[in-house]
C-alpha cells in the first residue's frame, strides 16, 4: 500500500488545482441556485402573505431544502468526477511512479504464479520489461518463457505453458481488485473527510 501512498501523493499536487477550481464551481452554482429559489420564494411569499405565514414558511423551507440537496448533489458529482480523473492519472502513470516498488510487484507476482504453475509457465509482460522479467524470473527459480505483449498499466500476465490458465497480474488488474479502498483514501486524502 506504500506504494498507493505515492501514487496518490503525486496525483493529489497534479490534482489540487482542479479541486479547488471545482469546488470554486460548486460554490458558485449553490449561490446561484439558492439565489434564484430565495428569489422565487419572495415572490410566491408575496402571493401567499393573505393564507398566512405558517403555509409561506413552509413553502420557503421546501425551497431551501431543495436548493441545498441539488448543491450537495451537484458537489458530490464534481468530487466524483475529481476521483474519476485522479484514478485514470494513477493507472497512466502508475509504473513510472512505483519505481523499484513496481519490480517488487512483479517479482512477488512471479512467486504467486510459481505456487500456482509450478516452475515452469510463460509470461506475458510489456515489451520494456523482457530483460528485467527474465532476470527476476531466473532470481525465483522459475523457468519461464518471457514474451512481449499488451499488458495493461505494466506487471505480467502468467499462464500455463499450455495456454489453457492464466492469471492477470497487471497493475490495472491490481488497481481494479482494490477499487474500493483506492476510491476511500482518495476520497479521505483530496477532501479531508470520510469516503460514504
Amino acid at each position: 500500500m506504500d506504494a498507493i501512498e505515492n501514487i496518490i501523493r503525486r496525483i493529489e499536487e497534479d490534482a489540487q488545482w482542479k479541486i479547488k477550481e471545482y469546488e470554486e464551481n460548486a460554490a458558485k452554482e449553490i449561490e446561484r441556485i439558492r439565489k434564484a429559489e430565495t428569489e422565487r420564494w419572495e415572490r410566491e411569499m408575496k402571493k401567499l402573505e393573505m393564507d398566512g405565514k405558517r403555509d409561506a414558511e413552509g413553502i420557503r423551507q421546501m425551497h431551501i431544502s431543495k436548493a441545498h440537496l441539488e448543491g450537495r448533489k451537484l458537489l458530490m458529482e464534481v468530487r466524483e468526477k475529481i476521483i474519476g480523473k485522479a484514478l485514470e492519472i494513477m493507472k497512466e502513470e502508475a509504473r513510472e511512479v512505483l519505481g523499484d516498488k513496481y519490480y517488487e510487484y512483479v517479482a512477488k507476482s512471479i512467486e504467486n504464479a510459481k505456487e500456482v504453475f509450478g516452475d515452469e509457465f510463460r509470461i506475458v509482460c510489456l515489451k520494456d520489461d523482457v530483460r528485467k522479467v527474465k532476470k527476476l524470473a531466473k532470481e525465483k527459480g522459475v523457468k519461464a518463457e518471457v514474451v512481449p505483449g499488451d499488458v495493461s498499466g505494466g506487471g505480467i500476465i502468467a499462464m500455463s505453458l499450455d495456454t489453457l490458465k492464466k492469471i492477470d497480474y497487471s497493475l490495472d488488474a491490481y488497481l481494479n481488485r482494490n477499487m474500493a479502498e483506492i476510491r476511500r483514501r482518495i476520497h479521505e486524502r483530496l477532501f479531508g473527510e470520510e469516503y460514504a
